[in-house]
């Protein structure tokens, strides 16, 4: 067969124009995500020179990011495997891009990625402080005298700042209006960091589970997809963002470490203002109702991911507007009338599904629907009366009665809508809302069910 056959029409062509070698052998290998695909690669170039190559690409362009994220991901890893490998930024050797179908080709790094599963506490140690003296080697580098070809002008951190919040605002509309985005994106905008430092090349995604080591020491920095110029603040806010799922070293130790690693001196202030930033980009739920977005990887794993997400960010908000919040009502209530029903789904699922199931992929959404499963039994238990908790605080809050839990709601957004509501009032409603929406989940998180953003200090 020949190898190129194995991968979409034209691709295997198109990786030859621009890296220059010939492709002798192709291994389709798992992508990420929606729609992303990857292949390993044995290339040959005319001077006999071969490599092995590992590529990801989107079948069908449904992935995240965009066109320009993807040629900034592509310039960044071509500039720091060629002009700026002096500046000692370990990653994969960039060989080629082809831009049309997000292709990206760089060499294989040998490695693993689970840093959670490292138990000897002096390794995590060692090579935590080597991972974060790869971040302040990266945030040394001169972008004003050394631009990066491709990576568009170097702005302000502030201008990339005000285009998110931009971005984020205009896809807060519709039916999917949310409040506590409006809420979180209102304090964000009044409240943008001054004094910020030139800017730098910002990884986007740092944290465990993006880079590569062997032992104690860092092989490459991976997933490059929201390289952006910026605060190096939102590196270490995206680090921290990221321990809400995976372990890492206490905070404290990692900004000592990267401090003494030449980075710039930690700046907490700047640093929780790009962690609600992220954090209110991650806690949009409305893309999981629009009918013409591409469906998620895993339902089920989503939606327990995304609440996390809001009920930290309403927490997070809260704190930085310096709100204090009550304690929020829960009542309890009876097995549901279909709770047997619920409960023999999920034992088949467990007992005789799961175990019976040889495809991996299929195994994940099995467990992501007993995940669902046991969503929906919460419902049917509990959201009668977190509702029923919910309106009469909306009508305490706006002096007014309604006649169902859906027009309180309606009339609590409207009012969030127009600015006729305090933003103390409507953040605590926010709220109470969340952690009930968490209590509905708590069961189908599991062990995640307390997650909360680690100690800065």
């Amino acid at each position: 067969m020949n190898p190129h056959d194995l991968l979409p029409p034209g691709l295997a062509s198109a990786v030859e124009s621009a890296s220059g070698a010939r492709v002798v052998a192709v291994r389709p290998r798992g992508g990420g995500g929606a729609s992303r695909e990857g292949a390993e690669l044995d290339l040959q170039w005319p001077d006999r020179r071969t490599a092995s190559a590992y590529m990801n690409y989107d079948v069908h362009k449904a992935g995240a990011g965009d066109d320009a994220a993807f040629l900034r991901e592509a310039a960044v890893l071509r500039a720091l495997s060629g002009p700026l490998a002096d500046a000692g930024v370990r990653v994969a050797p960039y060989y080629a891009s082809v831009p049309y179908q997000r292709a990206l080709v760089c060499g294989m790094i040998p490695g693993k990625d689970r840093f959670g599963a490292i138990a000897d506490t002096a390794q995590r140690d060692t090579l935590a402080q080597d991972f974060m003296a790869q971040l302040a080697a990266l945030h040394r580098i001169d972008v004003t005298a050394h631009p990066i070809d491709g990576m568009g002008p170097v702005e302000p951190a502030e201008v990339f700042i005000r285009r998110r919040i931009a971005e984020l605002r205009a896809g807060n509309g519709g039916k999917g209006w949310d409040p506590l985005i409006h809420l979180s994106l209102n304090w964000l905008e009044a409240n943008i960091p001054a004094d910020m430092p030139a800017p730098v090349i910002v990884h986007g995604d740092a944290g465990p589970g993006n880079f590569l080591y062997e032992e104690d020491r860092v092989t490459a920095l991976l997933d490059w997809e929201l390289v952006h110029y910026g605060d190096p603040m939102a590196d270490l806010a995206m680090l921290a963002l990221r321990m809400l799922f995976q372990g890492f070293v206490p905070l404290p130790q990692a900004f000592a470490a990267y401090e003494a690693a030449g980075g710039h001196k930690v700046d907490l202030p700047r640093l929780r203002y790009w962690r609600l930033l992220f954090q209110t980009s991650f806690a949009r739920r409305s893309r999981y109702d629009d009918p013409d977005a591409p469906p998620p990887p895993n339902l089920g794993m989503n939606l327990v991911y995304s609440t996390i997400h809001r009920r930290v960010l309403s927490n997070a908000l809260a704190e930085a507007a310096g709100i204090a919040l009550p304690s929020v009502t829960m009542p309890d209530a009876p097995q549901g009338s279909h709770d047997r029903s619920f409960a023999i789904a999920l034992d088949d699922i467990r007992d005789t599904i799961v175990p019976r199931l040889a495809d991996q992929q299929a195994a994940v959404k099995a467990k992501g629907m007993a995940r669902l499963i046991k969503w929906w039994r919460a419902i049917e238990r509990f959201e009668p009366g977190f509702h029923a908790a919910e309106k009469q605080e909306i009508e305490a809050t706006l002096g007014a009665e309604f006649e169902d839990y859906r027009a309180a709601w309606t009339a609590f957004r409207t009012a969030v809508a127009a600015g006729t509501i305090a933003t103390a009032p409507a953040i605590i409603l926010c709220n109470a809302h969340e952690v009930r929406e968490a209590a509905l989940m708590a069961d189908a998180m599991g062990g995640l069910a307390n997650t909360k953003f680690a100690a800065l200090a």
